[in-house]
């Protein structure tokens, strides 16, 4: 039987500040994940660019 959107919800509505911290902490880490993402994309484009002007 599949879950309602109010029961998956729930787990994030808690009280508990473990439960808390660890979607803190793994917001934080995707954040970092795209930023160092769009730093890659920034360096690559400006490599093809620099390769199309020569």
């Amino acid at each position: 039987m599949t879950r309602s959107a109010l029961e998956i919800s729930e787990e994030y509505l808690s009280d508990d500040p473990k439960k808390w911290g660890k979607l803190a902490s793994d917001i934080s880490y995707r954040r970092l994940e795209l930023l160092l993402l769009r730093e890659i994309l920034l360096e690559l484009q400006k490599l093809n660019r620099d390769k199309v002007d020569i």
